[in-house]
């Protein structure tokens, strides 16, 4: 049967910490031998090394598995979404803002917006492609077309 000492401590935190003899089977020579040396160096208990390393080791995972949540949140936040094939589309602003990300308008034949502004255009359109023939407000600048555009055939404002 394994004997455990329990040695109670309080962190500067002043949180009742409970140490105690644990055998930990695997760990290499050399790495020992390198918390043994750090721990020479900084005064500290292999114990209190060992504590640290560990601290900072899971402190260390749960950033990266925020980091990587968010990442993925962005991505999918980010990514575009593709209206396409489609013979006649009719879509205004408030369409474009209930969608609520950025659109890519593809293989079109003819796409009119209506009551858009260049500032709604502008957050939810990420192009135009292949669209024979584009209608527009007069109040939508000919040239935000030109820029989010390929293989256009006609604009009519």
């Amino acid at each position: 049967m394994a004997e455990e000492n329990k040695e109670n401590e309080t962190t500067s935190e002043n949180e009742d910490v409970v140490r105690k003899t644990i055998s930990i089977k695997g760990v290499s020579a050399d790495l020992y031998r390198k918390v043994q040396k750090l721990s020479n160096e900084t005064g500290k208990t292999i114990g209190q090394v060992t504590d640290d390393a560990y601290r900072s080791f899971m402190g260390t995972v749960e950033n990266a598995k925020h980091i990587s949540e968010g990442f993925v949140r962005g991505m999918k936040e980010g990514s575009s979404q593709f209206i396409e094939n489609i013979k006649e589309l009719e879509i205004t602003g408030d369409d474009l803002k209930e969608i609520g990300r950025k659109i890519i308008f593809k293989n079109i034949e003819n796409l009119t917006f209506k009551d858009i502004d260049n500032e709604t255009f502008d957050k939810y359109v990420n192009a135009i492609i292949l669209v024979k023939t584009v209608t527009i407000p007069k109040n939508l600048s000919k040239a935000k077309i030109l820029l989010k555009g390929n293989f256009i055939d006609k604009i009519i404002q």
